[in-house]
């Protein structure tokens, strides 16, 4: 009987030791569970908070982007889309720019229509012609070159700079001043001996920019300009003078035709080895069309421009300010439809308005001023695929 009571009581024991492992077994297990649980729940929600505030990646493969317009920014903007292919040339998404110079207004009307992903141009869009394209949301207008509408000539036995007013030059469009020897150029010019030959002008045939910046600086300077030629990237010359597609249109009828006189960025003009002329700026000062020229224009509208970033800045004031001076711009609409291409722009336009202004001055191009790139930087950002963002 003793023997047998100590067994029972060993096994009891045993029985409670037994109960307390299992117990704490399940309360450890139970613990554990609700430890993997809770991480999980905050993975998954960190998770989910990473995928709604990323941005858009493309998956690997080679992204062509179609562009065209102002013919003003070409020079540039093939030494960009050159520069930015071979940056991204290693990269999992090569990167290949399409510009064509196809005129700043044929470059809208390929935006608008979806036959371009982006368009370059010298003159914003009016509030009239996005009205009829609202249906696709906002447009961001973002400039991305300065430069200044160059007057130049070719004239035999010239070989120096002629000052002229825009009075002048408006005069010479509406042909009221036809000769070169015109009491109003010689009283400007009194140690240049100026013939007595017509005056040969030569205006863009397609719709221009450049030709908006010009006519929007006449419009300053001659009362009866807005009557009679009128403001816009397609005005009413008179038909009796010659016509050139494109800036290099332009250049090329003043060398061809003796005693002519055109207008085109001052890179034309300049590559071309053309005579540009001393414009007379508000201040009463001759100023020739150069970097330093576009810069102080444009440093004369920092505060117009924080609140319009696409206000004119011809006729700017200031002793050293060019008088046509002018931004050119890019044309995008803030949401895109292919997010690939979407990534591609918005990331080739921060580039440019950042390091690829390193190209500016070589071109006969000012760098952006800094207000210019924060407000740049600003609309980029913006683009966006569903609300997903790119930059």
């Amino acid at each position: 009987m003793k023997r047998s009571k100590g067994i029972s009581a060993k096994s009891s024991v045993i029985a409670v030791v037994l109960l307390v492992v299992v117990v704490v077994a399940v309360v450890v297990l139970v613990s554990m569970r609700q430890e993997q649980q809770t991480s999980t729940t905050q993975t998954s929600s960190t998770t989910s908070s990473m995928t709604s505030t990323s941005r858009y990646m493309p998956p690997p493969g080679q992204i062509v982007i179609s562009a065209g317009g102002s013919t003003f920014v070409n020079p540039i903007m093939q030494v960009w889309a050159s520069a930015y292919h071979n940056l991204t040339a290693s990269s999992q998404n090569p990167v290949s720019i399409n510009y064509q110079p196809i005129g700043s207004s044929a470059g809208q009307q390929g935006l608008f229509t979806g036959t371009l992903d982006f368009a370059g141009s010298d003159a914003p869009v009016s509030a009239s012609q996005l009205a009829q394209y609202s249906s696709k949301g906002n447009l961001l207008q973002i400039p991305e070159a300065l430069g200044g509408v160059a007057i130049f000539y070719n004239i035999p036995g010239i070989s120096v700079s002629l000052n002229l007013t825009g009075d002048i030059i408006a005069k010479i469009y509406e042909q009221k001043i036809t000769k070169w020897n015109d009491q109003a150029i010689v009283q400007l010019n009194p140690s240049v001996t100026l013939p007595n030959q017509t005056i040969i002008p030569v205006h863009r045939s397609d719709g221009s920019g450049t030709t908006y910046a010009l006519t929007s600086y006449l419009a300053t300077q001659d009362p009866t300009w807005v009557s009679t030629i009128g403001v816009g990237t397609s005005v009413n010359w008179p038909t009796n003078e010659l016509a050139g597609k494109g800036s290099s249109g332009v250049a090329g009828l003043v060398i061809q035709n003796k005693y002519s006189i055109g207008y085109a960025d001052s890179y034309y003009a300049f590559n071309n080895h053309l005579l540009a002329a001393n414009i007379r700026n508000s201040a009463g000062k001759f100023v020739q069309p150069t970097v330093a020229s576009f810069v102080a224009a444009a440093s004369q509208f920092a505060d117009v421009l924080s609140k319009n970033i696409t206000a004119s800045i011809v006729n700017a004031p200031g002793q050293d300010s060019y008088p046509i001076a002018t931004f050119t711009y890019l044309l995008v609409w803030q949401n895109q439809n292919d997010p690939n291409k979407g990534w591609a722009i918005a990331n080739f336009f921060k580039w440019v308005v950042t390091d690829g202004q390193s190209y500016s001055e070589k071109l006969y191009f000012a760098p952006l001023p800094q207000n210019v790139v924060s407000i740049d930087i600003q609309l980029i950002s913006s683009i966006n695929y569903q609300g997903k963002t790119f930059t």
